[in-house]
């Protein structure tokens, strides 16, 4: 039996399921990812959701874009899991599944169980436990004091995600979606999937 911590949202919740206008969606994610790495560098605490809105404004001014914001943001709190998602709960037969999420408990918490998923997962660990976002080796640490357990994987489709767990002493498990190449500063995950479902195959 293994602890698989599962990252949300890119891995789990799959981003372009809320329908925006793409150069949107890809100034929107820059934007927020981009503040919970300055957050963390600048001592700063400012919630996912906070983020979410204040990135989704700045992305809308960046490409001059005026549309409903909160109809936007409706939107994202609506996201759909990705269709292997429903894997996550066989893999919960075998082994312990966690989130390990930048998002806020509750947000996380309400996505989960629109998507039938909440009750696969034995608990969530976020951001704002440590005051500290991904990639930052607090929340990975955190993480693993939280379970009372040094052995354990990430299960991320983002590369900054995966070099952050390594970093931190995790192990990990890269579901390489989109053909994006593995940082080339970080130390190789352990596994290298296509799909949440290629991970019942492996020996771990």
């Amino acid at each position: 039996m293994a602890i698989l911590a599962f990252d949300i949202y890119g891995t789990v919740l799959d981003l372009s399921s809320i329908g925006i206008d793409r150069s949107l969606l890809k100034e929107w994610r820059s934007a927020q990812l981009e503040m919970t790495w300055r957050s963390s560098l600048m001592g700063l605490w400012f919630d996912f959701d906070e983020i979410t809105r204040i990135s989704l404004r700045y992305a809308m001014n960046k490409i001059g874009l005026a549309a409903d914001e909160e109809e936007i943001l409706r939107k994202w709190y609506g996201m759909a899991a990705y269709e292997d998602s429903k894997y996550i709960c066989v893999l919960g037969e075998k082994h312990s599944i966690y989130a390990l999420t930048n998002g806020t408990r509750r947000s996380i918490e309400e996505a989960l169980e629109k998507n039938g998923l909440l009750r696969c997962f034995k608990g969530i660990y976020t951001a704002e436990n440590v005051k500290k976002y991904k990639p930052s080796v607090e929340i990975y640490g955190g993480f693993l004091s939280w379970i009372g357990s040094v052995d354990a994987y990430l299960v991320s489709a983002n590369p900054f995600d995966i070099y952050g767990a390594k970093n931190a002493g995790m192990r990990a498990i890269y579901i390489n979606r989109h053909g994006l190449p593995i940082d080339p500063l970080a130390p190789p995950p352990d596994h290298i999937v296509t799909s949440i479902a290629d991970i019942i195959n492996l020996s771990i």
